[in-house]
């Protein structure tokens, strides 16, 4: 796994953080890949949206696309 690390974190979210942890017993790190993940799953369905609604193929390069209108 590669780290991750985070300088000046707002301490108002660590707060929250640490809160939800001793809640669910869940620490910073399994919290922090558990949003950024679902985060990360969500622009991954947006991408994809984005790109069937468009005809976009992301495999073939811009320079090869053809565009309407021209």
């Amino acid at each position: 796994m590669t780290e991750l690390r985070v300088n000046n974190f707002p301490e108002e979210i660590l707060a929250v953080m640490d809160g939800y942890g001793q809640a669910t017993g869940k620490c910073r790190t399994e919290l922090a890949i558990e949003v950024l993940g679902a985060w990360a799953e969500q622009k991954k369905h947006e991408a994809t949206l984005i790109c069937r609604v468009a005809r976009i193929n992301p495999l073939v390069k811009e320079s090869l696309r053809k565009y309407e209108g021209e």
